[in-house]
């Protein structure tokens, strides 16, 4: 990485990370209710100003040539579209007093879920996409990985089995700006919150083949030096960057397999509430290069709502 490179990604990973104004995609079923629940937790454990739902319904066929026919599927199609942001009200109600909190507003749009949804956000601004996501499908009609590669903005991913508190954060780091930019997110979030949360950050080591060292080196004695030399690595970085925070850091040994199933197992032994990620970057190639770790988890995680920042 060129010097001015990595300039760069120290000060995007320093820019301000505030949620203001979240967007929430609704599908209008089941998986709604894990989504309306958190957004209810966040109003009230956030300054938020504003939340936007927004529904996408199938694109309506209107290459009809008698002309009759086609006004009338217009006429059907606004209807159709009024009685679901009606729903959308209701359901979202259940959960929200707009008289008490952040403007609610509600959106209709009609084509692919995915594009539609992505295109809201970025005509919206808002600081925040959250979309639901349904057990053991990985599916919200739009797949979370999906989403949050093709997102040009920060992006919640909401399990339906997850639980609406913030008490345990987790940052996976491996020193890298978007792990940082992750780091500083986390940070900014905790400080927006109303009853703070703990933030762990959590490194994953691997031991080099054991045979590439003298006989007399043995596996334990080699941990031991490894873990020393990252733990002392790892608080450089927390010196660095978080000086003054109270987080707390841990290690992880690798054996075989995906980082990112050892960091979910971690995640659950800790009874985190959030893990917090970075994506690779802003530019057009880097923004599909989601990583292995982050692409692993997102299809892992059933349980753990995950917020990819960018």
């Amino acid at each position: 990485m060129s010097t001015t490179t990595a300039v760069e990604s120290v000060q995007s990973a320093n820019s301000a990370f505030e949620l203001n104004y979240l967007l929430a995609a609704l599908e209008m079923g089941k998986a709604d209710e894990s989504v309306l629940r958190y957004m209810q937790f966040m109003a009230q454990a956030l300054p938020l100003k504003a939340l936007t739902f927004v529904h996408v319904l199938p694109k309506v066929d209107l290459y009809v040539t008698d002309l009759n026919q086609n006004m009338k599927h217009l006429f059907d199609n606004f209807q159709h579209q009024d009685e679901v942001q009606k729903n959308m009200e209701q359901e979202v109600l259940k959960y929200l007093d707009e008289n008490d909190g952040p403007k609610v507003h509600y959106s209709t749009r009609q084509g692919n879920p995915l594009e539609e949804v992505l295109q809201e956000a970025r005509l919206s601004g808002a600081d925040l996409l959250v979309v639901g996501q349904r057990s053991g499908t990985g599916n919200h009609g739009i797949l979370a990985r999906n989403l949050v590669r093709k997102s040009t903005g920060n992006s919640l991913i909401v399990p339906e089995q997850s639980k609406a508190q913030l008490k345990t954060i987790v940052v996976p780091v491996d020193f890298s700006p978007y792990s940082l930019r992750a780091l500083k997110a986390a940070i900014a979030l905790n400080k927006q919150l109303v009853e703070k949360a703990k933030i762990i950050c959590v490194n994953v080591f691997e031991l080099p083949a054991v045979f590439s060292y003298k006989v007399r080196n043995s596996y334990e004695a080699l941990k031991v030096v490894m873990e020393e030399d990252r733990k002392a690595a790892f608080q450089d970085f927390i010196n660095t960057y978080a000086k003054d925070e109270a987080i707390e850091i841990d290690l992880i040994e690798q054996g075989y397999g995906n980082v990112g199933a050892y960091l979910l197992q971690y995640c659950e032994d800790k009874k985190a509430d959030l893990i917090v990620l970075g994506a690779k970057g802003h530019s057009k190639v880097e923004l599909l290069l989601l990583g292995s770790v982050t692409e692993k988890l997102l299809m892992l995680n059933q349980n753990i709502p995950t917020l990819v920042v960018k």
